[in-house]
Formats: C-alpha cells, sequence, structure tokens
C-alpha cells in the first residue's frame, strides 16, 4: 500500500515533469530558455549552466501546481483518491502545495549542478572515476531532495515514505531522461 500512495503523493511531481518534457519538446516559451545564473561565473566556471533556465522553473513549478489542482479535484470526488492522500498533505491549498512541490524540485537540483559546474563537469554528464557514481546518483536524487525539504515546512513524511519516494524516484527519473533522448531533448541519459 504504501507504493501506491507514495506515487498518489509523488503524482504531481512526476505528471508535472512529463508535462515539462511535452513543452520542451513543442518549444513552449522559448524567449524564457534563458539560464538562471544569467551566465555568471565563479572562478571562471559558470554557476548553473545554461540547462537550469527560468523556463524550465517556470513550467515545472507551473505544470506540477497544476496536476496538484486536478488531484486535489479527485481528492475531493472518489473514494479512492482519499484513501491514497495522507492526512496532513492537504494542510494548504492544493495551488500552495504545488507551487511548494514544484519550487522545492526545481531548487533542489541547483546545488549539484554548481557543485558539477565549479568540478568542470559538464551539464549532463556525471562526471569521471570516482565522480561517475556519485554524481549519477546525485542527479537522480537532489530533485526529490529539494522536494522533501520544500515540504517539510508544511509535512514531514515518514522514513518508510522517503524510502519508497527514493525507490520511485530512481526509477522514474532515468525513465524521463531516457524520454528526453528520445525526444531529442538530451544527449545522454546519465
Amino acid at each position: 500500500m504504501i507504493v501506491f500512495t507514495a506515487l498518489w503523493l509523488a503524482a504531481p511531481v512526476i505528471a508535472g515533469g512529463a508535462l515539462h518534457i511535452v513543452a520542451l519538446r513543442h518549444d513552449v516559451l522559448p524567449w524564457l530558455a534563458r539560464p538562471i545564473d544569467g551566465g555568471l561565473s565563479l572562478g571562471g566556471r559558470r554557476l548553473f549552466g545554461d540547462n537550469k533556465t527560468w523556463r524550465g522553473l517556470i513550467l515545472m513549478v507551473s505544470f506540477t501546481t497544476l496536476c496538484a489542482m486536478a488531484q486535489a479535484w479527485l481528492i475531493h470526488r472518489f473514494v479512492w483518491a482519499q484513501a491514497l492522500t495522507l492526512p496532513g498533505t492537504d494542510a494548504i491549498p492544493a495551488a500552495a502545495w504545488g507551487a511548494l512541490l514544484g519550487t522545492g524540485y526545481v531548487l533542489g537540483e541547483l546545488p549539484n549542478s554548481f557543485i558539477k559546474r565549479q568540478l568542470d563537469i559538464a551539464p549532463g554528464r556525471a562526471g569521471r572515476g570516482w565522480a561517475g557514481p556519485v554524481f549519477w546518483i546525485a542527479d537522480q536524487i537532489d530533485s526529490l531532495v529539494g522536494t522533501l525539504v520544500a515540504m517539510s515546512f508544511v509535512w514531514t513524511p515518514s522514513w518508510s515514505m522517503m524510502l519508497a519516494l527514493t525507490v520511485i524516484t530512481l526509477t522514474v527519473h532515468p525513465v524521463a531522461a531516457f524520454s528526453m533522448v528520445v525526444l531529442g531533448l538530451k544527449n545522454r541519459v546519465g
């Protein structure tokens, strides 16, 4: 049961991410495809790189918010949706919950991107040697960590729920990356 509940909890972010991929594929809001770091560098190295854009932030937060609102609609109408919803996750309005999750997702990726840029690891790459496996794992779970931190302002999941969310993330994130490669939005999965 915990896996289904964890999937339900993650659904706004997963669906928001899927919509984000579709939007990128169709070049939605191309004028916002500008780096968040504005091209700024530290020690001659970019802060986050070209892949972390205002478009990504705005679309991911917007889509996750819309998906959380759709989820709330389901919760208010169907017993099965109510049964999957954890007490406390409805402490704030659905739009605020979705915005919180989407913002946490995007901001969670930034520290990892910053560290990789400072180590001269190209965007979308894991690195060589010891850095390869470390950054591959970090690339999979950085957004989960950001989402967990963001949601902790309102609700904190149990350890078993965090473990279930980690397993889901380690499954869904590589599938999403593969989809982006297939659609020509990324060069590689890892």
